[in-house]
């Protein structure tokens, strides 16, 4: 038998495992939660009304202050005036808008939450052979280890790209709904998407290539993607530097395929957090799909190369 169909018969029969663990549909319920609840309050609270309405304040409050106290009062309103309609035009310019290119970029990063199922598919997926002992049964068969990662790889992967899917065919569904059209955009999110489901699961598999516990494994992913790499970016960006290399910065980029320009929203607003990401990220998102891909290769070949050398003690 060739390692090829080797590698069909171990990606089956993993795939099969994720789709029989409870983790998959939790992750699935939640992510369909979110979608729910995003698009309810979008339309309900009116978001981007309220948006608009938030950035006219802010930019027509430092107008007023930049004004000359014995500017004449009529004059003073005039030039708000015109100032307000200047402002809505850029807003309108940007996408700042009711449009169905603003509502895709809500719905489609919520839906992204999918990429959280990626770290507990990947967490355990090489850990648990070490620490629950399988491996003494695994690794003695005439399978080689790169193939079993490859698999698991694969495994993984497919179960997270079904979620992202369903997710974003919901997304288009809503989208149709209200809008009667889907944005082009909207594949170039997905591709990025399922680009950050890769890298996710390349980084869970590179610890749970060293860390002893499936746990520990999944823990050391999160904290990485969902603390330590945007701690980092926010210095960056506050220091005055672009983090595009970081992988975070390389996520916003699932909101920036629709040409909505997020460089109006965080001016004068903010300029690191998640706006200041996708505002960076949304410069190139095909370099941030090469940057998410960069990862994913570096990052599942350490954890090929530390499966190879671990002993099972």
């Amino acid at each position: 038998m060739s390692e090829f169909e080797k590698l069909k018969i171990v990606t089956k029969y993993e795939l099969l495992k994720q789709f029989r663990r409870k983790r998959f549909y939790g992750v699935l319920a939640i992510t369909i939660l979110a979608l729910v609840l995003t698009i309810g309050l979008y339309k309900g609270l009116d978001l981007p009304g309220k948006m608009q309405q938030t950035i006219i304040d802010q930019r027509l409050e430092n107008i007023r202050e930049q004004l000359p106290d014995n500017m004449p009062e009529e004059m003073r309103e005039n030039l708000l005036a015109l100032a307000r309609e200047d402002i809505i035009r850029q807003l309108e310019q940007a996408g700042i808008r009711d449009s169905a290119e603003f509502f895709a970029v809500w719905v489609t990063s919520m839906g992204s939450l999918a990429i959280l199922g990626a770290v507990f598919f990947g967490g355990d997926s090489i850990a648990s052979e070490f620490e629950h002992k399988t491996g003494y049964v695994l690794f003695p068969n005439p399978v080689k280890r790169i193939t079993l990662v490859v698999g698991k790889y694969l495994a993984c992967f497919i179960a997270a790209a079904v979620i992202l899917v369903i997710a974003y065919l919901i997304s288009a569904g809503a989208l149709l709904g209200f809008y009667r059209q889907v944005p082009v955009g909207i594949l170039g999110s997905l591709a990025i998407a399922l680009m950050l489901a890769c890298c996710v699961i390349s980084m869970a598999f590179a610890f749970s290539s060293v860390l002893k516990g499936g746990m520990g494994a999944t823990i050391a992913t999160l904290l990485t993607f969902m603390m330590i790499s945007p701690i980092i970016s926010m210095a960056l960006s506050y220091a005055g530097y672009n983090p595009w290399f970081m992988p975070d910065r390389g996520a916003d980029a699932i909101a920036a395929t629709y040409g909505v320009s997020f460089e109006e929203f965080t001016a004068g607003m903010m300029s690191g957090g998640m706006f200041g990401g996708m505002a960076q990220a949304s410069q190139d998102p095909t370099l941030s799909f090469l940057v998410l891909l960069a990862y994913a290769v570096v990052l599942f070949q350490v954890s090929i190369w530390m499966t190879k050398r671990r002993e099972m003690i």
